[in-house]
């Protein structure tokens, strides 16, 4: 029984969104916050009886979300997401609130509903009893916003508690040391996605500039249960790859679901293509070869992950024709880029690209991705130190700024930006290069960006969170972009 303070709760957060609206405010987090004042169990009362799908993890939550939900569409789904982002207890709250007229619309038409719901790492313990999730996606461990988070074991711990409160399918990230050993005491309800360890090895050994790998990071670096220094047969990039340890023998898990690849040909071009697989059957390995859908190197990961969350709903919930393996595949293709994501924005003849950066692998992968991509023209790196970004700046020099190569006009802004220059002069970049103004004159910053690249080019824009805020609403007012709430 939802009760009266149920439908109160649900009734405050609507005109909490209604006043938001009229001030021109994205509402995303505050109706739910409301709501939850209302009715603490309001969160745990609207996934009752759904089925539920969440993703948590530091690297690559949104985009996973975002092609997730594209897959459940194009499979014949109507799906309830946090679109925005927002991903605490409010901001899930506020996108189960709002919700709830497509989903009782789509009861009504007897259209299947799911919810996938991307949960910030840290909440997630004490979200998921409440959501109940049939499915829930573990996709890695990095260092974030340590001053909030903490240490990745204190982390890693929080999402433990989690997945213990509910009965939730488990999909883990089988290269990641950190997240793979949640398998234990979870064993029955596991299952791993990552990359093929064969094309791992030979693209490490026959394209190593190209292969993203580096020296293991401070990240994991040791094993858990014994200290002593992991070894890798294959690496991706970061931690991640084929890890094992010596002494006590523990080794990476072999994953079901995986991708194979070729870096023969360039990952931050649009149009790559990489084949996917599913191992269920080890003598009848179904594979189909995909278009990947968003570049990057890292969403070969987010894709495979996706596609494995798609197909063990499926499974969960006996819809394996709808959500075979094959069609899962296919509608990944399907997919579009999320909000400040790889999201590719033409200005007149020009093209904008957004890439959020938060943390050391996150800002590696993008700086990798603008050295490789063939289009780009100019980068523009935003770096702010609020509370939602983390307030210690100095995680920039834990990134291999060195060996990557800057297109000729750079362009910094942001609270920090002075940080950001020194890191890039520190880097070898000429100082006459880089044109620096504070974040008060990063819209000044952006139109004299955008006036210099070249026709049919693209700006490559790295902001981390807040300035990335801030960016939107500019492109918004003076460009007439969709809020990112839409």
């Amino acid at each position: 029984m939802r009760g009266l303070r149920f439908h109160i709760a649900v009734f405050s957060a609507k005109c909490t969104r209604l006043a938001l609206r009229v001030l021109g405010r994205g509402a995303t987090t505050l109706p739910g916050k409301v709501a939850v004042k209302v009715d603490p169990k309001i969160l745990k009362k609207l996934c009752e009886g759904r089925n539920c799908v969440t993703i948590t993890g530091t690297n690559g939550k949104t985009t996973t979300t975002h092609m997730i939900t594209d897959i459940f569409r194009n499979c014949g789904y109507t799906v309830v997401t946090n679109v925005s982002g927002a991903n605490l207890l409010s901001g899930v709250t506020t996108s189960m609130i709002f919700g709830l007229k497509d989903m009782k619309k789509a009861d009504k038409e007897g259209r299947k509903v799911i919810c996938v719901l991307e949960t910030d790492e840290a909440a997630y313990g004490k979200i998921a009893c409440q959501i109940m999730p049939k499915v829930s996606v573990v996709t890695n461990l990095f260092r974030d916003q340590l001053d909030r988070f903490g240490e990745l074991a204190h982390t890693r711990d929080l999402i433990a508690k989690g997945l213990d409160t509910c009965e939730a399918d488990i999909l883990l990230n089988s290269d990641d040391s950190l997240v793979s050993e949640l398998y234990k005491g979870r064993e029955g309800r596991t299952s791993f996605y990552g990359l093929s360890e064969e094309s791992m090895h030979y693209n490490n050994i026959t394209y190593p500039s190209r292969s993203g790998m580096l020296p293991a990071s401070s990240d994991a670096e040791y094993c858990t249960e014994c200290k002593v220094k992991y070894t890798y047969t294959a690496r991706s990039f970061g931690h991640l790859g084929a890890f094992a340890c010596e002494k006590c023998g523990k080794v990476r898990q072999k994953p079901r679901f995986y991708v194979e690849y070729d870096l023969a040909k360039n990952p931050s071009d649009e149009g790559y293509e990489l084949t996917l697989c599913d191992g269920k059957e080890p003598s009848d390995v179904r594979s189909k070869r995909v278009k990947l859908p968003i570049p990057g190197m890292h969403n070969f990961y987010n894709s495979i992950c996706a596609v494995s969350a798609c197909i063990r709903m499926g499974e969960k919930i006996g819809d394996t024709e709808n959500l075979s393996f094959d069609r899962c595949a296919s509608a990944l293709e399907h997919v579009e880029a999320a909000f400040g994501r790889m999201e590719k924005i033409k200005i007149g003849d020009k093209k904008i690209c957004v890439l959020l950066v938060k943390n050391p692998v996150g800002l590696d992968r993008a700086l990798s991705f603008v050295a490789g991509a063939s289009d780009a023209d100019g980068i523009y790196m935003l770096l702010n130190s609020n509370i939602a970004d983390g307030k210690d700046v100095s995680w920039i020099w834990d990134v291999d700024f060195e060996s990557k190569s800057f297109p000729e006009k750079v362009y910094v802004s942001g609270d920090r930006y002075g940080d950001m220059m020194l890191r890039i002069m520190y880097s070898g970049v000429d100082r006459d290069r880089i044109i620096a103004k504070p974040m008060e004159e990063c819209a000044e910053l952006l139109d004299q960006a955008i006036s210099d690249s070249a026709t049919g080019k693209c700006l490559y824009i790295l902001p981390n969170y807040t300035s990335m805020l801030a960016l939107r609403s500019i492109l918004v007012k003076r460009y007439h972009l969709k809020d990112f709430w839409k």
